[in-house]
């Protein structure tokens, strides 16, 4: 991976942090198990598609999430492991489907999974902690799934503008991509 591409996913990391910080926030005093991965959704899902159609490798959504993951660790250990869990379950799943991020399918499928997959990734996260978090999350299932849908409408959206916004990029001359 060049230089240039890892400055690239970092870029794409901080506009998702940002993002998150400007959105999350609006949701925080909603008590419904999931509603934090909704309004960030949309924008996940087009950053990390720039990210994915410029650097085509198995591994730059989990960079990118990753580095999102370092600041957040910064205030909550457990959200760092929700951005990369949902990431590594990302990666697999492109891994397993596509073998990396050639085809632009491969891109949407996996920039439009990533805000979806912190849903199931925070419940794997509170399995191991327990508290009230996952009683909120098992005693409310219809919630979650609702929250689910929301999300995935939302970042498979976000994937679909990104890839779109990409090409005009790309027919540019401003975005190199592969």
């Amino acid at each position: 991976m060049k230089t240039r591409d890892i400055v690239f996913l970092a870029i794409m990391a901080a506009a998702v942090t940002l993002v998150g910080f400007l959105t999350i926030p609006l949701v925080l005093a909603i008590p419904i198990p999931g509603v934090r991965s909704v309004p960030a959704a949309l924008f996940y899902g087009l950053f990390l598609a720039l990210g994915a159609l410029k650097v085509r490798r198995i591994g730059s959504i989990l960079a990118i999430a990753a580095l999102n993951g370092l600041v957040l660790l910064m205030m909550s250990w457990i959200m760092f492991l929700n951005n990369v869990i949902a990431a590594l379950i990302v990666e697999l799943i492109v891994w397993l489907l596509f073998r990396g991020y050639q085809k632009e399918r491969a891109i949407l499928l996996g920039a439009g999974l990533y805000a979806p997959l912190t849903i199931p990734a925070n419940l794997l996260v509170a399995i191991f902690i327990g508290g009230e978090y996952l009683g909120q999350l098992l005693a409310t299932p219809w919630l979650v799934a609702l929250m689910l849908l929301a999300a995935g409408v939302l970042g498979f959206a976000g994937a679909f503008l990104g890839l779109r916004i990409g090409k005009e990029l790309n027919k540019a001359g401003i975005l190199k991509t592969a």
